[in-house]
């Protein structure tokens, strides 16, 4: 009876420990632990027969910026021990993300353990059961253009790093380093500084009144029929946009609060406007690491390395992405969830679409949701997340949820309030305020 197995080889040991659960005997789940090939780290990595073509940085910039990969020491006992498995299989899948990333470790894994056996490229965006055996009815083969965008990028990390980086070393101080990304985006915020550095400040004055009944406040609007300067009136040089505008300053703004304190104020307008507020769209990384900064305190460090677990657990899907579409499962998922905690008023006719929100992206992937057909709510996985993972998880099901309810609705009412001084100037305070009659999508966060 013959004993091969398939080999599936992902990139990390918790995601190779939830797969094999899920695969059976039949297959042998092994990580790579992440790259097994890169770029040489040091200059000593490249040999002297090397060096003439590939200089010091592992890159033959004159041969169309061909790169030269190497194994690391710390890798080569891990290949040797995926070509002593690869021995004994009859089938290669690589299983690793499916990104730029994730393409690129599969095809380094190809062109290191020169597979004898059939190979396929096994693709998916969330841990599950169900999700696992779709993908291995789906397989495909390596993409080269993902590969390709994930070399140049390594490539423009390389050259662009390690020969400007000196440079500040010599010029500015020690220890500094430049790159791709992050010198681009020192010099945002060098000319955001200098911006600021540049603006010249300007003080204005305005008065926050309390009315009755109920003691809501409305804030001075208007002196005299001139609008009351506020601070996007005023230009960079600190001048106002325009001469036709009320600029209070401190003794002005005293004076006239003391002389509207017995003044007889009356309602000069009141107007109705409908009032909708959309839900937001399921989350892509950076407005995930965006909400979990304000609602959780988290760092983007934080997000993602709790992110990843949530993922490879099989608890939400690839948290790196650029799309904010879901797949229809998802959709059927999260309508039939909203149904059933919030009745069947609280979703639209349809469901809802959201365009991505960046040229580009990575549309092969789905939006962060919930793993699954069907979505566990926060409650039902309490007991197998910590803290962290609890509060994320939660803070990923309600904006899914979300996503595909109805939009809240109401009625916003704006108030003037106009009265005479004892000096003599006419003034109107104004208010507004809005009175939820549908809460929607609301009711997901509450």
């Amino acid at each position: 009876m013959s004993t091969t197995k398939k080999l599936v080889i992902v990139e990390s040991p918790a995601k190779a420990k939830t797969i094999a659960g899920y695969l059976g005997s039949g297959y042998v789940v092994e990580s790579s632990i992440g790259h097994i090939r890169d770029l040489p780290n040091r200059a000593s990595d490249v040999s002297k027969e090397q060096r003439a073509e590939y200089g010091a940085l592992g890159v033959a910039v004159d041969n169309d910026f061909k790169p030269l990969y190497i194994v690391d020491a710390d890798k080569k006992a891990k290949v040797n021990e995926l070509k002593k498995l690869l021995k004994n299989a009859d089938e290669l899948l690589l299983a690793t993300d499916e990104d730029r990333e994730g393409e690129a470790i599969a095809w380094h894994l190809l062109q290191e353990l020169k597979p004898k056996v059939p190979v396929r490229r096994m693709v998916f965006h969330e841990i599950t059961k169900d999700a696992i055996q779709r993908a291995l009815g789906e397989t495909r083969e390596v993409d080269l253009r993902l590969v390709d965008a994930q070399e140049t990028r390594r490539i423009l990390d390389r050259l662009y790093g390690y020969e400007v980086s000196p440079v500040l070393w010599k010029k500015v101080m020690q220890g500094l380093s430049a790159g791709r990304v992050q010198s681009v985006a020192v010099r945002l915020v060098v000319e955001r500084e200098r911006e600021r550095r540049a603006f010249v400040s300007a003080g204005y004055w305005d008065i926050t009144g309390t009315f009755e009944p109920g003691s809501f406040e409305a804030k001075l609007a208007a002196v005299d029929g001139k609008r009351v300067a506020q601070g996007r009136d005023f230009a960079q040089d600190g001048r106002m946009k325009s001469d036709d505008l009320a600029r209070l300053d401190e003794a002005e703004a005293r004076e006239l609060s003391t002389q509207l304190e017995e003044a007889a104020f009356a309602v000069r307008s009141a107007d109705e406007k409908p009032y909708t507020r959309r839900p937001a769209a399921p989350f892509m990384t950076s407005t995930l690491q965006q909400e979990a900064s304000r609602k959780l305190r988290f760092t983007a460090q934080t997000t993602m390395r709790v992110a990843q677990r949530l993922y490879e657990n099989g608890f939400i899907t690839y948290m790196r992405t650029d799309s904010t579409t879901l797949s229809e499962s998802a959709l059927k998922a999260a309508r039939k969830q909203a149904v059933e905690l919030y009745g069947a008023e609280s979703i639209p006719a349809s469901p809802r679409q959201y365009a991505r929100k960046v040229k580009n992206a990575q549309e092969a992937h789905e939006a962060i949701r919930p793993a699954g057909d069907s979505f566990r709510t926060p409650k039902q996985v309490e007991r197998e997340l910590n803290r962290d993972e609890n509060a994320l998880y939660e803070l990923i099901w309600k904006r899914t949820l979300a996503s595909q309810m109805e939009d809240a609705r109401g009625l916003t009412v704006s108030l003037r309030l106009g009265a005479t001084s004892s000096g003599g100037r006419d003034v109107e305070f104004s208010a507004s305020g809005t009175v939820i009659t549908f809460r929607g999508f609301l009711a997901a966060y509450e």
